[in-house]
């Protein structure tokens, strides 16, 4: 009821701004959303690509999507709960850089040095957002950025996920801060980007409901009455660290090269001084003059004058410039990694050992990583589509780091390992005078545990520049990597599992080929896998020594008929090694929306329909103590359309949705299950707001 109220409340508020908002009877004043353009940019760390990027700050289209692993392509097996574990139904082998220790099941939650943003405004701009929905669950976020002085901008990144759930011990209780900054000196030829950034997820694991019947029959209308698994487990990740990325320019800044404007017309001198007109923010611009106030004039023929432009600069400041080219750069990160899985009832019958305790189980992993890595990019010509012609990037890394295992609290047992790697790379790029780009990578790393790990790729993209609006882009690429396993599946001691593997190491080859236009986007992926390794029926893992391949086809297209828009995205995946691989043959999601602006455009509103269906296969089962998936051949899930329906409005500043989650739940059985054993939720309302605000 309380929820309710805050909701009537809420709408109460943002009616009477409207009404508050509309110009008196017979104006001709037409209101509309006030903003201001922030931009931001994030870091890829080894590869040449990160571009500044605008926020959509008032973008009604998607904001029901308030759950970070739910998205037009973001199609993900939940643990029945937001903030638990989950897994791509999209099967995607890229390796992320440095430790990979296992499958990663919390990654769209996480602040990583990938997904950090560095802002840049004209103002300090904040962003709060809050939801609340069934099952006590709550979403909050805090987001802060200012330019302190010229060439030094900080900001800040808060995000709290809270809920409780709907069934026994199922509570989620994660919370993510990032502090990050950046540094310019005047002439621009040193910049620093750095962050500091915390996460914390702490999850009760109920490894799942005990009768699947009591669901599927609905035998049990009661959630929290239904018996699960595991009475008493919990699991704790934390992880944290610092980021500093330093540039030095040798090269020329071509942002800041004059320009020769012509103008098109005779120019007014007031006092010999003249004043610029408007934004500078194009190669070549037509310069405007304006006379400003009561002064003496005289009317002089059109010349050329010489303007400084700058893209990177706003009035004041100055932002970190992701497309300059030329320069040496050092990073030194440090990653701080603790796993904690507790029960305190091993003897459940729900694990398939016990080594250590059968009192209480208590097993811990820390993992701690130095690492220093030192670039050089340069390039000749320029081309369109790209600011060099001809570039390359190469660099080395090298990294340290200290693995322990902790399986006994009272006895403070565990064990120690140190690791040294050194990694190089280079990146080579050549762009045919606009018409083709072609772009090379190869990386190669010596030391432990990823010992000979290397991989090479190609691509090629036609035409070299942004044709989207036009004919569009082709993209295609080969690549093979060859990897060891992550190290969860080389060594893994605890009280439920124990194992140490020599697997060697696992090759892919992928090909792939995108063609984007517009608001269309379609592709082919086809990827061998030979050595692959995962995790079976036990939850131990294994290695298939045959090779197996995965093929893809995949499709996104946005259209709009008038008040209408469809977005649709669907995927089609064929594995020819069903026994170690397990995806759905065709899953997707699309939304219809219908959007009207009301009382002369002071409201924006948006309503409409989602709805997400995969097939049925043999979905991965969850195993806590690892928190991992494994195979599984008894359940099959999907088969099943989730459909929510949503209200999006905007008020000036403020965007807020009202979700109905599941809105079929129950209309065609009880069968909605992702992951064998965990139930999604029942239909339930959210809602949520967010409010910018620039000072």
């Amino acid at each position: 009821m309380r929820y309710f109220t805050l909701i009537v409340f809420t709408l109460f508020i943002a009616v009477k701004s409207i009404y508050a908002q509309v110009p008196e009877k017979g104006s001709d004043f037409k209101l509309s959303p006030d903003t201001a353009s922030v931009f931001f940019v994030t870091i890829d760390q080894r590869w040449p690509g990160s571009a500044i990027q605008k926020m959509n700050d008032t973008l009604l289209t998607g904001f029901q999507f308030y759950d970070p692993v739910v998205g037009k392509t973001n199609l993900n097996a939940v643990n029945g709960n937001i903030g638990l574990a989950y897994k791509n139904l999209i099967f995607d082998p890229s390796a992320n850089n440095g430790f990979r220790f296992a499958p990663s099941v919390v990654n769209n939650y996480l602040l990583r040095n990938d997904n950090i943003r560095y802002y840049q405004s004209f103002a300090p701009y904040s962003n709060v957002a809050y939801s609340f929905g069934a099952g006590k669950e709550q979403l909050f976020s805090v987001t802060h950025s200012q330019n302190i002085a010229r060439g030094l901008s900080l900001g800040v990144d808060l995000r709290i996920i809270n809920s409780l759930g709907n069934y026994l011990r199922q509570k989620s209780d994660n919370s993510s801060v990032a502090f990050q900054g950046q540094f310019i000196t005047d002439n621009q030829r040193y910049a620093a980007m750095f962050n500091y950034r915390s996460n914390r997820y702490k999850w009760r694991e109920n490894g799942g409901i005990k009768h699947d019947s009591l669901f599927t029959e609905n035998l049990e209308p009661e959630r929290n009455r239904i018996s699960i698994n595991l009475e008493s487990a919990e699991n704790l990740i934390k992880e944290s660290g610092v980021f500093l990325q330093q540039y030095y320019y040798f090269g020329r800044n071509p942002r800041k090269a004059e320009v020769i404007a012509e103008e098109a017309e005779p120019t007014l001198i007031i006092e010999n001084k003249e004043e610029v007109v408007g934004e500078a923010d194009t190669t070549f611009i037509s310069v405007k003059k304006e006379v400003v106030g009561e002064a003496d004039t005289t009317l002089i023929s059109k010349k050329k004058v010489k303007i400084p432009v700058s893209k990177a600069e706003l009035p004041g400041r100055l932002f970190y410039n992701p497309e300059r080219s030329d320069f040496l750069r050092h990073t030194f990160t440090y990653t701080r990694n603790a796993i904690l899985y507790t029960d305190g009832n091993p003897r459940s019958g729900f694990y398939p050992e016990i080594f250590i305790d059968s009192v209480k189980t208590f097993d811990s992993i820390f993992h701690h990583e130095f690492s220093n890595e030192f670039v050089f990019e340069g390039g000749i010509g320029r081309a369109r589509g790209s600011g060099k012609a001809v570039l390359l990037r190469a660099g080395i890394e090298h990294t340290f780091g200290i693995y322990k295992n902790g399986f006994n609290k009272d006895k403070n047992d565990s064990i120690s390992r140190k690791f040294n790697r050194i990694t190089t790379f280079a990146y080579l790029s050549a762009n045919a005078f606009g018409v083709a780009k072609a772009e090379g990578k190869v990386w190669v790393t010596n030391g432990a545990p990823f010992n000979g790990d290397k991989g090479i790729s190609a691509m090629l993209t036609l035409p070299a520049f942004d044709n989207s609006t036009s004919w569009g882009n082709l993209t295609a690429s080969l690549g093979v990597n060859a990897l060891q396993p992550d190290y969860i599946f080389q060594y893994h001691y605890s009280n439920h599992f124990s194992w140490e593997n020599s697997f060697g190491q696992q090759t892919i080859l992928s090909g792939k080929v995108m063609y984007a236009r517009k608001f269309l986007k379609a592709g082919f992926n086809f990827y061998t896998l030979d050595g692959y390794v995962y995790f079976d029926q036990n939850a131990k893992p294994v290695r298939e020594n045959a090779a197996f391949s995965v093929s893809q086809l995949y499709g996104l297209a946005e259209i709009k008929l008038g008040h209408f828009d469809i977005h649709a995205f669907a995927t089609w995946q064929n594995v020819t090694n069903t026994e170690v691989l397990r995806v759905p043959d065709l899953a997707g999601r699309v939304s219809a929306y219908y959007s009207v602006a009301l009382f002369k455009r002071a409201l924006y509103l948006q309503t409409g329909l989602s709805l997400m269906y995969n097939t049925a296969f043999y979905g991965d089962a969850y195993m806590p103590a690892l928190r991992s998936y494994y195979v599984q051949n008894e359940v099959k899930t999907g088969s099943y359309p989730y459909i929510d329906g949503f209200i999006n409005f905007r008020v000036k500043r403020a965007r807020m949705f009202l979700v109905m989650k599941h809105l079929n739940s129950g209309f065609s059985g009880y069968n909605y299950m992702m992951v064998p054993s965990y139930p999604m939720a029942d239909r339930g309302l959210r809602f949520g707001v967010s409010w910018n605000f620039f000072d």
